[in-house]
């Protein structure tokens, strides 16, 4: 296995001759990102800001001058918003920022607009997502403002970049590369090679061990993974009451939202399998798989902290860039108990029947074991780098046969007639049964309230109000994804799926049974599972 050199950045001559001009090689994440675009804008994220401007007309606060400004000034501040692609081979994708470049011809990066409606606003998203996307090479990151007429004051603030220079953790902008700023930096040449190749037998160990696996009920056929997914989105919250009560219970048995995450997920999924079980809408054969099938997760790190240690400690802790790793792991088969020996047309069994509390704390416990031992390996940094880079290979193969395919293999739904049934997927490979992670607080760092003088108003404030924040992804073929985060001092479930797979309706009876399991064991009783 081949790794790449470290991306730098250096010194190129700017297109108009005025002022510095930089280039250098996308990061391995960054690549991976990158030819997931390729593949239809796959990867693409939007983040969503609903804001109420208070003490002066929203037209005056939200004018074309002032955002206008506002957006350069990021654009500054954030190189990266105002950079290009240029894709000069396979192995060969630059960025280039040239601040003195201006945008060709009838391209835009920022965008006003009126909507009546919030269903308005989520058709705009939808399209972003599903439709002609603005971004390109040449186009990285937009702006839209959507000025609502049916609530005076009120504005959506979208922003719209490829994945390759933002990421959730961050939730900005980047300036540079991780993979610039590996640990134990001055160590000789050989020594590093010797870690990367100890991080690419590593995690060819770890996946060779993973198998088999199912998730929600899903059409999935051959034509799947080169179908450009429809993505899809919903959430829910909680009350402050209840985020209070849940993240307290987590607290008391020694635990963090995140360890407790994918337990409720998984027992939330096992409950909606055993529903359609009882009602009829899944045969014996199927449901005789899955009760005995073991499952797989995955989830997302923060990579910051296994880099170049000195620069951590000297602000890389809370550096804007795309900074982010995975994990993979294999946990048991579903928790039914009771619910296992039940048959058609028979009552769904309450939760603790099916797990009790002191057996969902320690699945908690060891799932956060599982996942501390994956990334607290020694070299976790360099097995996430060759798992990585793998995934680069796997993209930018199928982005090319996207890129020079027929028209006839670039889409449709799957043929009935070929859809894989949950052991001819398991058979096939190991299948995530989803993705997910946790954002933490966001009101630790998005403040509620912005506010500035107004002199045309004597000693009156204007003020911005942040009602709501949320992100939005252009999925991956089959994906599944639950994210929590809590803002306003409410903890919040976040869902994306890839339409063409899963079907609304079982989507949303999960997220209800997300929702149900996590009062019923985080809720209730705090310290009962002590």
């Amino acid at each position: 296995m081949v790794f790449q050199a470290q991306a730098q950045w250096k010194q190129i001559s700017p297109s108009s001759g005025n002022g510095p001009a930089f280039e250098r090689s996308l990061g391995i994440a960054e690549e991976g990102f990158y030819w997931d675009s390729v593949f239809n804008r796959t990867a693409d994220v939007l983040r969503h800001a609903e804001i109420v401007v208070r003490g002066s007309p929203v037209e005056n606060v939200l004018s074309q001058t002032n955002l206008t400004n506002a957006w350069g000034f990021l654009k500054q501040r954030y190189p990266l918003l105002q950079a290009t692609i240029e894709e000069r081979a396979q192995d060969d994708v630059v960025f280039i920022v040239d601040p003195s470049r201006s945008l060709p011809e009838g391209q835009v990066d920022l965008f006003f607009e009126e909507v009546h409606t919030p269903k308005e606003v989520d058709r705009k998203v939808d399209s972003l997502l599903n439709g002609q996307s603005p971004l390109s090479n040449t186009l990285l990151a937009c702006l839209f403002v959507l000025r609502r007429k049916d609530e005076p004051g009120h504005a959506h603030v979208l922003i719209h970049s490829a994945h390759y220079i933002s990421d959730g953790i961050a939730h900005d902008t980047l300036l540079l590369a991780s993979e610039s700023l590996p640990p134990n930096q001055n160590d000789s040449l050989p020594k590093v090679r010797w870690r990367q190749a100890i991080g690419w037998a590593v995690m060819a160990n770890r996946r060779a061990k993973m198998f088999g696996g199912h998730t929600l009920p899903r059409a999935v056929s051959s034509k799947t993974s080169c179908t450009p997914a429809r993505s899809c989105t919903a959430s829910l919250s909680f009350s402050v009451q209840e985020t209070q009560q849940i993240l307290q219970t987590c607290r008391d048995n020694k635990l963090t939202f995140g360890s407790a995450l994918p337990v409720v997920g998984t027992l939330a999924m096992a409950r909606v399998m055993c529903s359609r079980y009882l009602k009829g809408k899944m045969s014996e054969a199927e449901w005789n798989f899955r009760k005995t099938e073991p499952m797989c997760n995955a989830g997302v790190v923060n990579l910051r902290p296994f880099v170049d240690s000195d620069w951590y400690n000297s602000g890389g802790a809370g550096n804007v860039s795309l900074s982010i790793g995975f994990y993979l792991y294999q946990t048991p088969a579903m928790p039914l108990g009771l619910a296992a020996g039940l048959g058609p047309g028979t009552t769904m069994p309450p939760h603790l029947d099916m797990l009790s509390k002191p057996r969902f704390f320690h699945r908690c416990r060891t799932t956060r074991q599982r996942v501390m031992e994956y990334i607290r390996h020694p070299l976790y940094f360099y097995t996430n780098k060759a798992y990585t880079l793998a995934r680069v290979h796997r993209v930018r193969d199928l982005a090319m046969r996207w890129r020079s395919g027929p028209p006839e293999e670039k889409g449709g739904g799957p043929d009935k007639a070929s859809l894989l049934s949950p052991e001819e997927e398991a058979r096939a490979g190991y299948i995530i049964s989803h993705g997910g992670g946790t954002r933490g607080d966001l009101d630790k760092v998005l403040p509620s309230e912005y506010h500035s003088s107004n002199p045309s108003c004597g000693s009156q404030q204007t003020s911005i109000e942040l009602l709501e924040v949320r992100s939005c992804l252009h999925c991956r073929p089959t994906e599944l994804y639950l994210g929590a985060s809590t803002f306003r001092q409410k903890l919040k479930f976040h869902l994306y799926w890839d339409g063409n797979v899963y079907d609304a309706e079982v989507v949303h009876d999960w997220l209800e049974e997300l929702m149900e399991t996590a009062r019923v064991y985080l809720c209730h009783d705090a310290t009962e599972g002590i």
